[in-house]
């Protein structure tokens, strides 16, 4: 309740005027799909988070980076700046 406080509103009875107002706005059919939408996209954002934190590999025919594959050495800073001085 400390973020009802916060916003300054936390009456159940200002709650439930803005309930009223915006159930007259949206209208139920079109609460109820976004509560379902909103659930569904809770619940595959949840499985996929719950797949990272379970180690899970990724498929064989998934793409490998190159960066992952073959580090790359880089040459020092002075070599690639300077010009070169053979003629």
């Amino acid at each position: 309740m400390i973020f009802a406080n916060i916003m300054g509103f936390g009456n159940p009875v200002e709650i439930a005027i803005i309930g009223g107002i915006v159930l007259l706005l949206f209208g139920g059919s079109k609460l109820a799909g976004f509560g379902k939408s909103l659930g569904e996209g809770l619940k595959e954002f949840k499985k996929a988070t719950k797949d990272l934190h379970d180690g899970e590999t990724p498929p064989a025919d998934a793409p490998v980076l190159a960066s992952a594959a073959a580090p790359q050495t880089l040459e020092s800073p002075a070599a690639a700046v300077a010009p070169s001085t053979k003629e």
